[in-house]
């Protein structure tokens, strides 16, 4: 229980905070924008950078939910209701890698099918 109010209260709010400063350091550097070129293409490229940067965000918080399941799995002791909470968080932590994989295809595919058109 201690676990889950630490990362709730301190590294969740720390993730989400630290985010727009990291798309803005991004954005900053140059390397991902032409400044220099079309308009179209200067909007998808941000759009694709801005969601890459919101799936490896989903992505890590899946991670450490994986991580925390596995925790409170080994530490739930015999305890049947624990363990289930715990299969409970390791299932749904899969599922949802599981969905944000299959998120960056679907964006991969939509990318590439604008920029040919």
């Amino acid at each position: 229980m201690k676990i889950k109010n630490w990362f709730q209260n301190s590294i969740l709010p720390a993730l989400v905070l630290a985010a727009p400063f990291q798309a803005l350091a991004v954005g900053l550097t140059g390397d991902n924008f032409d400044f220099a070129g079309d308009a179209d293409s200067d909007l998808i490229t941000a759009i694709e950078n801005i969601i890459n940067w919101g799936l490896m965000l989903a992505a890590l918080v899946a991670a450490i939910f994986l991580i925390i399941g596995g925790i409170q799995y080994i530490t739930s002791q015999g305890d049947d209701t624990k363990a289930e909470t715990a299969k409970n968080t390791i299932l749904f932590a899969v599922i949802g890698l599981i969905v944000i994989g299959l998120a960056a295809a679907i964006v991969r595919f939509v990318i590439q099918a604008i920029n040919v058109a």
